[in-house]
């Protein structure tokens, strides 16, 4: 009797093992323990007690096995696509969809985070927050083709030798986003922001000299 009684313990403290490691927080405060899912804007918990459903709107930090990141953000995010046989000549796409995001927290200094996510395609975001934002702000980035011999023929002086030939262009918005940011930075020097990648050692190399300014 005491065996079964040992091992009915046991199975019980590796449940609640279990649901301790996936969890959300709310914007009010609570908590809740259990599987967690994410449908359609909502987050579904599974626990011992039944099923509850919650806003996405209303959560702002999870713990989940189903999740990379942790902190929940609401967002009209700008779509991109940087695949060479999607893009379209001359055309840059400006399509956003009204999602949510599960970001990770990729790097933290007193005036600026950074903080990475992908979406159902496993395409690469980067969001930043400083102490006066809200939630995470995306960093916009957009590709598109150019060159090729109709935009040579119809504008030679803007095709100019290799830029006559088809290739990706690059619309670094997140450049002017963090400029707008950090620009009274005297420690970033105008090589930096030419060369700023959308790539998150770029992005960290930048965020760590605005943090070292005074």
């Amino acid at each position: 009797m005491r065996v079964i009684i040992f091992f009915t313990a046991v199975v019980i403290s590796l449940n609640c093992l279990g649901q301790s490691k996936n969890y959300l927080v709310t914007s009010a405060g609570d908590s809740l323990f259990g599987n967690i899912k994410l449908k359609n804007g909502v987050f579904i918990v599974t626990n011992t007690t039944g099923i509850k459903e919650i806003n996405a709107d209303e959560v702002r930090w999870l713990n989940g096995d189903n999740f990379r990141g942790n902190v929940v953000v609401h967002c009209n995010l700008h779509l991109y696509n940087d695949n060479l046989y999607d893009l379209e000549l001359g055309r840059i796409s400006r399509v956003q969809m009204d999602t949510i995001m599960v970001l990770k927290e990729v790097y933290t200094t007193n005036k600026m985070n950074l903080y990475f996510g992908t979406d159902d395609y496993k395409t690469q975001y980067y969001f930043y927050k400083t102490p006066s934002d809200p939630l995470p702000v995306q960093l916009v980035v957009k590709y598109s083709l150019e060159g090729g011999l109709s935009s040579y023929l119809n504008n030679r002086p803007a095709y100019p030798a290799e830029k006559s030939r088809v290739h990706i262009e690059v619309e670094k918005s997140y450049v002017n986003q963090l400029k707008a940011v950090m620009g009274d930075c005297d420690m970033i020097p105008e090589a930096t922001w030419e060369l700023l990648d959308y790539r998150v050692y770029s992005l960290k190399k930048l965020i760590k000299k605005y943090n070292s300014c005074n």
